[in-house]
């Protein structure tokens, strides 16, 4: 075993060895009785050699029932760093402290709490209140190249605490914590989203976030980059700690459950709060783990925030149908407008052939633009007239007799009088 009783306090073996001293020097004390399982107080000696860790082993007989089961549990948490224990013994004192004014309250490390069922694995702490009893275990060091396997322990470990009918909680040392607060996302180990919880405060989230009506998701409206929108809003909580010089400090962290496949991320609510770890851990018949004046604050911000975030959706989607349907008129004008262009031609061209065949079959010298005007007309032509009773065709016929004036067909030869526009044909043209 690690552990020991010297000089009336706990302490590791390993803690000893950082001190500098000796591995013979701790012999010599151990060899004088210095230290003391502190489970059954029998006398320990260090034993040293090349197969295995130095350790303690009681000198007179076996090892005790606990000290067995202290010895699986630090098994269990040797991956972890040395915040660990600083961690863990904060909350255990916090909690204690918490016993001391609530008589229905147990406080006790896991292996002490279940040494005689010799469980297969142990929380941190176990803290019983009335009929509830709850598993907290402190989580450090989780790094890329062990978050595989840690996923697996923890799914273990929480399955197992389940079984037991222990409600698991779990603090995750807060280095490992990644916002990107502009995208509304938090980036996740597996093994931190395999250690999300559905806390009261989760539930009074979903609730809200499930009965809004809105037009658009919430990734939409927030612009959040995901693959599919869910049916209902599942929101789950992680819990972050970290010491900070005497004291424990807690953030809180919710979010909408999103990717469980690699990379793992999730729509993160708000930019998440800290309390104090007396706050965290206030009990009722589970841990409080909030502050739950801040909770109504944030989602009193959120519903404004989502507010604004609809009106913005709106007036970009009513932009996009004012610029869809200006672009539609203006297709429909160009398209009038080739088609009046289109209907241009084929008028003129009309003219052309009508107006050639006039100045064949006309054995005058001269033509004016009223009498073939009037020619047309009587040809099947448009008959409408303006107020003052000239054909609106007239235009169409002048701009015809000038085209031809152009190709020599014929020359304008008067203009004005009551018969604007007088043409010789061109064979009768004077010199």
């Amino acid at each position: 075993m690690q552990e020991a009783l010297y000089e009336g306090k706990n302490i590791t073996l390993s803690v000893l060895l950082d001190g500098k001293k000796e591995i013979r020097e701790l012999k010599k004390s151990s060899d004088k009785g210095a230290f003391s399982c502190p489970y059954c107080n029998e006398t320990l000696i260090i034993r040293a050699g090349s197969d295995r860790i130095h350790h303690f082993s009681h000198k007179q007989s076996k090892s005790c029932e606990l000290s067995i089961e202290s010895d699986k549990y630090q098994d269990q948490i040797k991956r972890e760093s040395k915040q660990h224990s600083v961690i863990k013994n904060f909350i255990h004192d916090e909690l204690k402290a918490q016993q001391k004014l609530n008589k229905g309250l147990e406080v006790e490390y896991g292996f002490l709490a279940k040494a005689t069922e010799k469980w297969r694995y142990y929380p941190d702490i176990i803290v019983k209140n009335v009929d509830k009893e709850i598993a907290i275990t402190v989580l450090t060091n989780v790094t890329q190249n062990r978050d595989e396997k840690l996923t697996n322990q923890i799914i273990k470990r929480n399955t197992y605490f389940k079984e037991k009918r222990l409600i698991p909680i779990w603090f995750i040392e807060n280095t490992e914590q990644s916002l990107d607060l502009n995208r509304h996302v938090i980036h996740l180990w597996e093994a931190e989203l395999s250690l999300a919880m559905e806390t009261p405060e989760d539930l009074m989230w979903e609730k809200l976030l499930n009965e809004m009506t809105v037009d658009q998701s919430l990734f939409e409206l927030f612009d959040y980059h995901h693959q599919n929108t869910p049916g209902s809003y599942k929101v789950r909580s992680l819990y972050y700690i970290q010491s900070k010089e005497d004291s424990i400090q807690v953030s809180v962290q919710r979010f909408i459950e999103d990717e469980k496949t690699s990379p793992f991320r999730a729509f993160i609510l708000n930019k998440g709060y800290e309390i104090s770890l007396s706050t965290a851990l206030l009990t009722t018949q589970t841990l409080q783990l909030s502050d739950p004046k801040i909770e109504i604050q944030l989602r009193d911000s959120f519903l404004q925030e989502l507010q604004q975030k609809e009106k913005e959706h709106i007036a970009k989607q009513k932009e996009i149908e004012d610029a869809r349907r200006t672009e539609l008129l203006n297709k429909g004008h160009d398209s009038s407008k080739r088609q009046e262009s289109s209907k241009d031609l084929l008028t003129k061209s009309y003219f052309r052939t009508e107006i050639l065949e006039y100045i064949k079959t006309c054995s005058a010298r001269l033509i004016n633009s009223d009498d073939v005007t009037g020619y047309l007309v009587f040809n099947g032509a448009s008959n409408e007239r303006y107020n003052t009773g000239r054909y609106k065709i007239y235009t169409d016929v002048c701009a015809c007799l000038d085209q031809l004036a152009e190709e020599g067909v014929v020359e304008l030869f008067e203009k004005g009088g009551q018969r604007d526009r007088t043409y010789a044909v061109k064979k009768y043209v004077k010199s």
